[in-house]
């Protein structure tokens, strides 16, 4: 009988399945710069976070809430997501609006679901 995967193993296969297939979709291409990289140099990004506030949201594995980026875009630059969000925002509504469009549908969704919950935990 097989040994059964710890919870931890299996959100690591999970991550490394999203991000393959993130980076796949975008053809290891950073979406900003269009530099083409090595499947191991680029780093696939999630637009919405997995938490918020300390809660799972359920987009972790959606894969329309990554993107692919190189190491510059994603973390090392003046202009990278993790460096500087409101020009990674600017940039998202002109060059990605429908990806966008998404991220913000689900965070409405999830602020719907949020406020439903205050009111029937009582």
């Amino acid at each position: 009988m097989a040994k059964k995967k710890s919870k931890k193993t299996e959100t690591r296969e999970l991550d490394l399945i999203w991000k393959t297939k993130v980076k796949e979709r975008d053809n290891h291409r950073c979406q900003v710069c269009g530099k083409k990289l090595e499947p191991k140099s680029c780093h696939a990004h999630h637009l919405l976070p997995k938490h918020l506030k300390g809660k799972k949201i359920g987009l972790r594995w959606d894969v329309n809430n990554g993107i692919t980026l190189c190491p510059y875009h994603h973390k090392l630059g003046p202009y990278a997501a993790h460096q500087n969000a409101i020009w990674f925002y600017g940039w998202l509504n002109e060059h990605k609006p429908k990806e966008l469009k998404y991220c913000i549908q689900k965070l409405k969704e999830i602020g719907e679901r949020n406020e439903s919950s205050i009111y029937t935990a009582e």
